[in-house]
């Protein structure tokens, strides 16, 4: 059993009837129905014996292969049953079942990614991102996700499952935010940047939600950003000091983006934040936005690291993870990180 395990189950009863369900665990739910505990109908229908199982890679998926195959007439349902004798289930519904079809775009995502699954990988995600239940990481690495995404995006249906907000799995919105990254037309991205954002849950999923289409209109990408930094939402707050961080530290520098990345914090922010809460995720956005001006607006950046107590220009948690990033990075001169430890 796995995330990525979705069962329709047909059950014949005592009295030759049929029972259709929908599990993760087949030989679980089948257990249950044998002790009484599955449902009413195979209670007073008992005994039952599995049938057929028909497995698919999303709960939508076999939840409708579930409801279409119960319409069906008797006759119809044997001979389905009777063609599930030589090739698997799921083949047959997909072939026979009267408005079923081939896989939907969620469908096609999740048996990508069960194809995917690497068990040592999704491990180490998982340690990584404290604010994801570990249930939700299948461990796909990230090529692969963007392969996935490529192939969705020439999908017909595309659009449905960028409207299938939010994904449940880690992975399944990670699929969707490379997708994100494939529309060329800036007004579209908005609104999938948009209807995307307020259900990003992790640092991982923010931090490479790529925004190179917005590159295209710097001023209207500007009060988009004003706005994300306003929203009070830590990621998506934590999305717009990146867009400053990628689009606006070279030739669209302001020195005004520094103040605006300095007072982007959430409201009622510790001084020291938690690891799990959200303002951490934000301040460690910020501190990693300052050290990336330092190495490529040092004049402008510098200050904000260096100046304490009453003239300070950060909050002290801020400036010294800042400070730290400055000192580990390679592109910051070996007398820039001694002053800078100095001023710790």
């Amino acid at each position: 059993m796995s995330a990525l395990e979705h069962y329709m189950y047909v059950l014949e009863c005592g009295d030759g009837s049929l029972y259709t369900g929908y599990a993760v665990d087949v030989e679980a739910r089948l257990f249950a129905h044998r002790a009484g505990r599955g449902a009413k109908y195979t209670r007073s229908h008992a005994p039952v014996r599995l049938a057929a199982q028909a497995r698919f890679f999303s709960k939508a998926r076999a939840m409708s292969a579930e409801a279409l195959f119960k319409r069906l007439p008797r006759d119809r349902k044997d001979a389905l049953l009777a063609q599930a004798m030589g090739e698997p289930f799921e083949e047959v519904l997909r072939r026979e079942l009267p408005g079923f079809g081939s896989d939907t775009a969620e469908e096609f995502v999740c048996r990508s990614l069960a194809g995917g699954i690497d068990a040592g990988y999704r491990d180490f995600m998982a340690r990584l991102m404290p604010t994801v239940d570990p249930v939700r990481v299948v461990g796909v690495r990230t090529p692969v996700l963007r392969a996935i995404a490529r192939e969705l995006a020439r999908r017909p249906d595309a659009p449905s499952y960028l409207r299938a907000l939010p994904h449940r799995l880690f992975e399944e919105m990670q699929v969707h935010a490379f997708a994100i990254g494939l529309e060329r037309d800036y007004d579209a991205a908005l609104a999938l940047y948009d209807r995307f954002l307020p259900h990003v849950d992790n640092w991982a999923t923010c931090d490479q939600l790529p925004v190179k289409v917005l590159a295209k209109d710097p001023g209207r990408t500007l009060q988009r950003v004003g706005e994300w930094l306003a929203s009070g939402d830590c990621y998506t707050v934590r999305f717009g000091i990146g867009v400053l961080m990628r689009l606006y530290l070279d030739e669209r520098f302001e020195r005004r983006f520094l103040d605006e990345a300095a007072a982007a914090r959430l409201p009622g922010a510790p001084e020291r934040p938690d690891p799990e809460s959200p303002a951490y995720y934000v301040d460690m956005m910020r501190a990693w936005y300052f050290a990336e001006a330092l190495a490529r607006q040092e004049a402008a950046a510098l200050p904000y690291l260096l100046a304490r107590g009453e003239g300070a220009l950060l909050d002290e948690w801020t400036r010294r993870k800042a400070i730290q990033k400055a000192i580990e990075s390679r592109r910051i001169a070996p007398e820039l990180k001694a002053r800078l430890r100095q001023a710790r």
